[in-house]
């Protein structure tokens, strides 16, 4: 049987939280070993994303600029090692990001009004 899949769930601020909770549960329903993080900043995603062995870090951005942060994260997921963890991204990203945050290696970019089902087959069928 395979591992279950790790996924570490973080948001840019504590606010907002309704569909943090809806992503965890719907993964969790799916099989996925969801590590709830919380409210964190690149720095501390990776290196919870380390202690936990993490196999994707899920990204709620709601308040803060989607490359700046993002393009922190890969920058401090390269610098530890990390390349191997998947990154998708959820929340208030501009449309015109979308392409750049793939480039820096964002797996997928899911906005308000996305389906779980999408989000969860994202996730589990890689």
């Amino acid at each position: 049987m395979p591992e279950k899949i790790r996924f570490l769930l973080v948001a840019d601020s504590p606010g907002h939280t309704t569909g943090y909770y809806v992503v965890a549960r719907a993964l969790r329903e799916a099989g996925v070993e969801v590590i709830l993080g919380g409210h964190a900043q690149p720095e501390q995603i990776v290196e919870t994303a380390i202690q936990e062995d993490a196999d994707w870090i899920g990204y709620r951005i709601m308040d803060r600029e989607p490359l700046v942060v993002v393009s922190r994260l890969m920058e401090l997921m390269a610098e530890r090692e990390q390349m191997h963890v998947r990154v998708v991204l959820g929340g208030i990203i501009p449309r015109s990001d979308i392409e750049r945050l793939k480039q820096l290696g964002v797996e997928a970019v899911f906005r308000p009004g996305s389906s779980l089902d999408d989000i969860v087959a994202a996730i589990t069928s890689k």
